[in-house]
């Protein structure tokens, strides 16, 4: 199996890093031309809570992509911004082989329109949970993030159908090279019970220029982000979906709790202390990383996707509007990164 990674990044660099130090077949295409040519004549340097690895891997900028018509890729991991799905889709389907497929390995829901450009039959989704990894270079990735417990599915591979296919399990195998993975029978409950996740640290992230250990920490902000989940919750609900574990904590209770009540939110704050034992000081929301390196956020695609679905459906989700909106307005300079940009919203 020939495996492309479309947009090494962080998440791309990583997971392609490791599948290759697993004897995989892979290629890494990317844009950032200090990046592709110090993985041509280094490799990759892996680093974080799996150890420290040095990978040769296989590197082409993306103008050098027309030599994967003499090779073409059996999957095609996209792994780039939300935002730039659609013109990497047109890019790579001619570098499909007759049986490849797209796997989005992305944040936020892009499946339907990678589905457009290449076919509902040549598309896979795969959700990531808790694999929490940083660029720290040209050819340098570190994963912060503790690796995941035993049983516990880092990688969750889902066909759009839901069923159970040769080709899910197959790519299930080859990510074990990286971490725990699994096929899921529920890729959009999956898909929306991540939203749900990044969408509790996306915006108060870069807006208060905090860490997640350090948001987690204070009362204000982590029950911030706890309303943030809840209102993830209904929206999902509202869309029928059958939604899954959200850092490692039910549907129930999260709507479980009250936060006119002095205790309402007890349970929730002590089933993520246990989830917060995997985190390490150094991890911060992606779109805090976007933020400091004066790049475009994904915020219009994790807590804005949640704005947009509440209105679709009538269901109230007010504090994903207003924390959209102000991300943007950070990134359009207008606002001025610090805790004063969310204390209106605290209790």
């Amino acid at each position: 199996m020939h495996i492309g990674i479309f947009g090494a990044g962080s998440v791309g660099a990583y997971v392609g890093g490791m599948m290759a130090r697993g004897g995989h077949q892979v290629t890494m295409v990317d844009l950032w031309s200090e990046h592709v040519s110090h993985m041509k004549q280094h490799g990759l340097s892996l680093s974080g809570s799996q150890g420290d690895f040095h990978v040769p891997v296989h590197a082409l900028h993306l103008s050098e992509a027309q030599v994967l018509l003499k090779n073409k890729v059996d999957v095609a991991i996209l792994c780039v911004k939300s935002y730039d799905t659609e013109w990497m889709t047109l890019f790579l389907r001619d570098y499909l082989s007759s049986d490849g497929y797209v796997l989005s390995m992305q944040n936020g829901m892009n499946e339907e329109t990678i589905a457009h450009l290449v076919g509902w039959g040549r598309v896979v989704g795969c959700v990531l949970n808790t694999i929490g990894v940083e660029m720290t270079g040209p050819g340098r990735v570190m994963r912060w993030m503790k690796p995941a417990p035993p049983g516990y599915p880092v990688f969750r591979i889902g066909e759009m159908h839901g069923r159970v296919t040769p080709r899910a399990l197959q790519i299930a195998e080859v990510l074990k090279s990286v971490d725990h993975a699994d096929v899921t029978t529920n890729l959009w409950g999956e898909r929306w019970s991540k939203l749900t996740n990044n969408a509790t640290a996306s915006a108060i992230g870069p807006l208060t220029g905090m860490g997640i250990v350090d948001m987690f920490a204070r009362r204000d902000t982590r029950r911030l982000s706890i309303k943030l989940a809840q209102e993830g919750v209904l929206v999902g609900r509202a869309m029928g979906l059958q939604l899954e574990k959200i850092s490692s904590i039910t549907p129930d209770v999260w709507l479980a709790g009250n936060p006119n009540v002095s205790d309402g939110f007890a349970q929730i704050e002590k089933e993520l202390k246990k989830w917060e034992e995997r985190l390490d000081v150094t991890g911060q929301a992606s779109t805090l990383h976007d933020i400091r390196r004066g790049r475009r956020t994904e915020i219009e695609s994790i807590n804005g996707l949640i704005a947009k679905k509440a209105f679709e459906l009538g269901v109230a989700a007010p504090l994903h509007t207003i924390l959209t909106a102000r991300v943007l307005q950070l990134e359009a300079g207008e606002l001025t990164q610090g805790l004063d940009t969310i204390k209106d919203l605290f209790d």
